[in-house]
């Protein structure tokens, strides 16, 4: 289970983020501040594994938190209505970004990403949870072949099931390992090991063919061949 805090100067904003680590299955909210001492204090006294953090505070800007509490050496996801305030995030070195209104698919990614990073690397292989309906489904990474996306629906092949969840393309490329998978498609992301063949239009996953957009097809030839094919 990963522990988090929040630490934001508008309580509806520390409620969205309350809602929406009640839907997932590893994440665990324990806190809300609205004061950075008491944020502070709960660093130093109880268990935080991620902070979600404003960048606009009244008393102390989040970046000037963050800096503060370097030495804690503990992961941050920033929160902001701010886009052009994600260089200066990112440039500390956090997890994520998110930008408010915060949607789910990107709370749960940043989360996924989070999880990866602090939790000891479990036996066996590597996994995502994805949401399908009211369940949440634990999908093993190294089984997928092939993601394919009807708008915000997202349809994950497994080599013996198909999982469907609520979620957009970019994000979902952005929570799987990015040596192991590529877009080859507006609509279709594909495991590098499940390519069978490369046509100049398409590929062959398996015994399935998948379009192959001419502005992706370079990108794959690198990533397979390591240089183009003419």
């Amino acid at each position: 289970m990963l522990h988090a805090i929040a630490l934001d100067d508008e309580p509806a904003a520390l409620e969205v983020l309350q809602r929406y680590a009640a839907k997932v299955p590893f994440m665990q909210l324990t806190h809300t501040f609205l004061s950075t001492s008491e944020a502070l204090a709960c660093l130093h006294t109880q268990r935080v594994d991620l902070l979600f953090l404003d960048i606009e505070m009244p008393d102390v800007r989040g970046v000037d938190f963050a800096r503060l509490i370097a030495p804690l050496q503990k992961p941050i996801v920033f929160t902001t209505a701010y886009a052009e305030h994600a260089v200066e995030g990112f440039s500390l070195q956090a997890l994520d970004y998110l930008l408010k209104p915060i949607e789910f698919g990107r709370f749960l990614q940043a989360c996924n990403r989070a999880y990866a990073h602090v939790m000891p690397a479990p036996e066996g292989p590597p996994s995502i949870f994805v949401k399908d309906g009211y369940d949440w489904i634990r999908v093993n990474v190294e089984q997928v072949l092939y993601i394919q996306s009807d708008t915000n629906l997202l349809f994950i092949q497994e080599q013996d099931r198909q999982v469907s969840t609520r979620m957009t393309i970019t994000d979902m490329l952005a929570t799987l390992p990015a040596q192991e998978f590529i877009r080859v498609h507006k609509s279709y992301i594909v495991a590098l090991k499940a390519i069978r063949k490369i046509e100049r239009h398409q590929v062959t996953v398996g015994t399935v063919p998948i379009p192959l957009a001419e502005s992706y097809r370079e990108a794959l030839q690198n990533r397979l061949l390591k240089k183009p094919v003419r």
